[in-house]
Parts: structure tokens; C-alpha cells; sequence
């Protein structure tokens, strides 16, 4: 009798011991899960918890976001380290920069009227075929990554007034650089960017005066074709080109307007 009263009391002990580690436990974990929710409200943002992807509250409440593709999926340095190549590596962090960035969120895939703007230009076509990722929207504009000839680089896509032309501006080799000394024809003269002209503005004093801004600024590509300007990077998306579009946004900040 003494015995059965024994293993019922040690069973009763046990079983309370193992409520209270379970209540502990799921009390500590809620804590820790209220904690991670009032941070995420706070920054108006969660975060997939296998991915690390970062999803506005607005696709959270939907449930629908597209946690492969996100592209506020920022990437450790621990991960960008294991990469085989240094160009990974670069690339990588640039675009974290930019994940990570409360200039720029995340985008919707470009409608078929701004595909049709994209392929008017001359900056994404001189090859046959390029696709586009990691798109970024900000009040002026866009940013994103299109692949061109095996490589990424970087386009800033920005609304000016009309120009009712459409030019083209890349930096002067060598060889253009000496022989523009002797003769320069071309119809806007710049000490570092040779101009072709696709359409001559009557506006040419607005075009000079926005290329008279850019023209001092290395490594790129730009194109004014009537309200649009263009920026393209002409090497591998870096971390520099990324803070030198955020540059180029505070000097031309009284040239720019509205994107929508």
C-alpha cells in the first residue's frame, strides 16, 4: 500500500515538473515571438523566418510574396564568403547595400509599356537579348540589374522634362579624346563623353546643362530620349556604382520629377 501511494506521489511530482518546464518553455518562446513581432511593426516590415526575405506587412496580411525571388533577401557575409568567385562576391554585397536601403523598395515586374520604353533604348540594346532582376522603385524612378553580355550592371531609370530629343553619351576613348582636340563635331562637346545623336532636341540648352552635371562622374553610360534619363554602369555592379546613383540623385534633385 505504502509502495502504490509512493510511485502515484512521484508520478504526480513528475508530471507537474514536466507542465512546468512545458509552460515555461512556450511562456519564454511567446516572449521571444512578441518581442520579434513589436520590432517588425515598429519597422513596418517581417522577416521569412527560413529565408531572412523581407516582406512588407501589406503582402503578409495577403499572403502572397514570392520568397525565392525576394529581392530584400539579404545575403551574410558568411554566405558571400563561401562564393567561388570574386565577382559573386562583389556583386553580392552591392546589391545587399541596396536590399538594405531605405531609398530604394522593392518593385513590381515592369509593364508592357515600360518593357516597350526599355527596348527603345540604346544603352540596353546594342546586344540581342538582356533580362533584368532585382528591381527597386523610389519616388523618381527605378534601379535595377539587367544582364548584358554575361555580366550585371546597374540602370537608373529617371523622369525629366520633355526634351523632344534623344542623345546618347558613353566615355571618350583615348583615340576619340585625341582627335576631338583637333576637330569636335559632335553636337554636344564634353571633355570626357563622346554624344551621339539620335534626334536633335530644340532644348539644347536643358540637355547640356544636365550632361554639363554627369559629365564629371566616371564609369557611365547615359542616355536622354525626350522625358527619360537613363544611367547605366559600364562595368559589374559594385557597392561604389550603388552610392555613386545616390549621389547622382542629390545633384540632379532639381532636375528630376515624379516617376508616377
Amino acid at each position: 500500500m505504502a509502495l502504490g501511494i509512493v510511485i502515484v506521489l512521484s508520478f504526480v511530482v513528475g508530471l507537474a515538473l514536466l507542465l512546468y518546464f512545458l509552460l515555461g518553455f512556450e511562456k519564454k518562446s511567446g516572449d521571444k515571438d512578441q518581442e520579434q513581432m513589436r520590432r517588425s511593426l515598429e519597422e513596418e516590415y517581417i522577416f521569412h523566418p527560413e529565408t531572412n526575405a523581407k516582406i512588407s506587412l501589406e503582402q503578409a496580411e495577403s499572403g502572397e510574396w514570392d520568397v525565392n525571388g525576394n529581392e530584400f533577401w539579404e545575403r551574410s557575409e558568411e554566405d558571400i564568403r563561401k562564393f567561388a568567385f570574386e565577382d559573386q562576391k562583389i556583386m553580392e554585397r552591392a546589391l545587399n547595400y541596396l536590399r538594405s536601403s531605405k531609398w530604394f523598395l522593392k518593385a513590381e515586374p515592369l509593364n508592357d509599356e515600360s518593357i516597350e520604353t526599355l527596348y527603345q533604348t540604346k544603352i540596353l540594346n546594342q546586344t540581342e537579348n538582356w533580362i533584368y532582376s532585382d528591381i527597386f522603385y523610389f519616388d523618381s524612378g527605378y534601379v535595377f540589374a539587367p544582364h548584358l553580355k554575361g555580366e550585371c550592371k546597374l540602370v537608373m531609370w529617371l523622369r525629366i522634362d520633355a526634351i523632344n530629343g534623344h542623345y546618347y553619351f558613353r566615355e571618350k576613348t583615348k583615340t576619340e579624346a585625341f582627335f576631338d582636340k583637333i576637330r569636335n563635331d559632335d553636337d554636344i562637346s564634353l571633355i570626357n563623353y563622346e554624344c551621339y545623336t539620335f534626334k536633335r532636341s530644340n532644348q539644347i540648352t536643358r540637355v547640356k546643362d544636365l550632361m554639363s552635371k554627369l559629365s564629371g562622374i566616371n564609369h557611365l553610360e547615359i542616355e536622354i530620349m525626350d522625358n527619360n534619363l537613363f544611367i547605366k554602369t559600364d562595368r559589374l555592379i559594385n557597392k561604389e556604382d550603388v552610392i555613386t546613383f545616390e549621389k547622382i540623385l542629390s545633384i540632379l534633385y532639381r532636375d528630376i520629377k515624379p516617376f508616377h
